[in-house]
């Protein structure tokens, strides 16, 4: 984690130039989790179309990218949420 740089300047101690406030630091960990979630969710929901989409290739289309159709039915019964 980051922590602020802190210079002393008079007897007072100020933030160094470029340094994140501690309240945005704070907010910015707390987000993170958050996004994530939402990383995992929409990468999981991105799976499940791709594999629906391979589902409706024929075998001619399936072979030209080099896939049988066992493959296909086996990647297809993964949950969505497997990679």
């Amino acid at each position: 984690m980051r922590h602020t740089d802190v210079t002393r300047s008079s007897g007072l101690y100020t933030a160094a130039p470029g340094a994140v406030p501690t309240a945005n630091r704070v907010t910015r960990v707390a987000r993170r989790p958050v996004w994530w979630l939402l990383d995992v969710l929409f990468s999981a929901l991105e799976r499940r179309k791709q594999r629906q989409a391979l589902m409706g290739l024929d075998d001619y289309l399936l072979k030209d990218i080099g896939i049988s159709r066992s493959e296909a039915d086996r990647e297809m019964s993964k949950p969505f949420w497997r990679g």
